[in-house]
């Protein structure tokens, strides 16, 4: 009786699963197909048309202006973007500090010559520009493009990074394009190719304004815009406005932000070079025979990042920051000397003076009660101030065309600006800031790990190709006195 359960039970389970697979026999795969690529995956492009919704609803200032040559430019950019691209690197590869810009300037004009443009005009120590000449009669604008390197090593890892050094300070550093003036100057020579190219339409000229020390410079030193507006070669070329377009890693690819009613404050430097005692008998073991420079550092140090809120009520925006600072010569032995390098930022003049003032003063007493040696320099920056100039509003309908309702953002002025604004004095100009973020973006303005988009340079051109001619066309452009305020909202995305 227990064979036949078991014989009953054995038949029913194997009937009950399923048979094991024939492995003589192809099993078939479940193959999944991706019929669409994602957005983000797919090459920026621009809109070139606009559907009639996204127009109706937009403000006067804000309507895309009708071109007939965007799509023919656009078809240049798209054909020599891996040489634009090239030209990033190879200028990535070799930054130069402020004032020292020999091999980039030397590049620029190479591939500048290349194309056929050879009309340069000194403008300073390494600074210069390079005229494209179209038809006579029109007007002529300028674009402004830095050039120099910061004193900041590169951390980025990329195949073509720098490896540049130089002095800064009496100290060697590394040097590299970490505000991203590389970029800067591959949308000016890939926008210098679209221009030579449509050359028989432009009604007017072209001048690229390339400036040296236009992000940092050493002590004692000056930038850049001070040497190009003194060497006249703006007056000299008959420049009518001026365009700047510069990084902001605060805004994705294919959009641009425009700054809009805002002020920034100025700008001012201050070095401090503490001396201690100097002499074989000063040395680790026995502080006591000494002056340590180090110690009063420290203590000058503290003193300064509590003079802003101690000194200045709520009611007045000054920032004080310490950068720097250096001394010593090896670990067993006492400094004989350390130097401190800050900034303190202000939006009115009067908060200027008596933060100097205050800076003095606290040297002054730091001096009498440790002994030290103390000298501080002062180096004032500009006021960085961007208006609503009708330049700026005119721009607007040629970046809404270029970019979609969506590309053009209210933008927030950059923390340094450069000197940018010392142009402003002389004629109209207007600063628009390029979105740098992307899928491949890395790192923070100003540091060793900063890789905006390459993506960003397709734009640039794009966006400074399009202003270009459409200026050179308009039968009445833009003196550049002030203008109602812009109004640009944000885009719901």
């Amino acid at each position: 009786m227990a064979r036949v359960f078991f014989f009953l039970f054995t038949t029913m389970f194997l009937f009950s699963c399923d048979p094991p697979p024939d492995p003589r026999k192809q099993q078939s795969k479940q193959v999944v197909i991706i019929k669409s690529t994602p957005q983000d995956n797919l090459p920026w492009s621009p809109p070139m048309e606009l559907p009639s919704k996204d127009v109706d609803d937009l403000p006067r200032h804000l309507k895309p202006r009708p071109s007939n040559y965007s799509r023919r430019m656009w078809n240049i950019i798209k054909k020599n973007e891996d040489t634009f691209s090239s030209h990033r690197r190879a200028l990535h590869g070799i930054p130069e500090l402020a004032w020292r810009e020999i091999k980039t300037s030397k590049y620029l004009k190479d591939q500048l010559g290349a194309l056929g443009i050879n009309e340069f005009e000194g403008a300073g120590l390494t600074s210069f520009t390079a005229m494209v000449r179209g038809k006579p009669g029109g007007a002529t604008v300028g674009i402004l493009v830095g050039m120099d390197g910061a004193p900041v090593p590169e951390t980025t890892g990329l195949t073509y990074a720098s490896n540049a050094v130089g002095y800064w300070e009496n100290r060697q550093t590394g040097v590299s394009h970490a505000y991203g003036r590389d970029i800067e100057m591959a949308i000016a020579l890939g926008t210098a190719r679209v221009i030579t190219d449509m050359k028989k339409h432009l009604n007017g000229n072209v001048v690229f304004v390339f400036q040296g020390a236009s992000t940092k410079v050493q002590s004692g030193e000056h930038m850049g815009a001070k040497d190009v507006i003194s060497s006249g070669a703006l007056r000299k070329m008959g420049v009518d406005v001026l365009l700047y377009l510069t990084l902001d890693p605060g805004i994705r690819v294919g959009k641009v932000g425009i700054p809009t009613g805002a002020v920034h404050g100025g700008l001012s430097r201050f070095n401090i070079l503490i001396s201690g005692s100097s002499g074989h008998m000063c040395s680790g073991t026995v502080p006591w025979k000494c002056t340590d420079p180090v110690s009063v550092a420290a203590s000058l140090i503290q003193d300064l990042l509590i003079l802003p809120t101690r000194k200045f009520g709520p009611n007045h925006q000054v920032i004080l920051n310490i950068g720097r600072i250096n001394g010593g010569e090896a670990s067993h032995t006492m400094a004989s000397k350390v130097n401190i390098g800050g900034t303190f930022r202000w939006l009115i003049e009067p908060d200027r003076r008596r933060m100097t003032k205050a800076i003095n003063d606290l040297v002054t007493g730091k001096q009498k009660a440790s002994g030290a040696k103390i000298k501080v320099n002062f180096t004032r920056g500009p006021q960085m101030t961007v208006g609503n100039t009708k330049l700026t509003e005119w721009t607007l309908g040629t970046l809404v065309r270029s970019l979609g309702k969506n590309g053009v953002l209210p933008g927030d002025p950059l923390s340094d600006p450069g000197d940018f604004p010392a142009y402003n004095k002389e004629l109209p100009a207007t600063m628009l800031l390029l979105g740098c973020s992307g899928k491949r973006f890395s790192g923070r303005r100003g540091t060793g790990g900063f890789n905006p988009d390459e993506e960003s340079i397709t734009v640039g051109i794009h966006v400074l190709s399009n202003i270009i001619i459409d200026y050179l066309l308009d039968p009445n452009p833009p003196s550049g006195t002030s203008a109602k305020k812009i109004t640009i909202q944000s885009p719901t995305e």
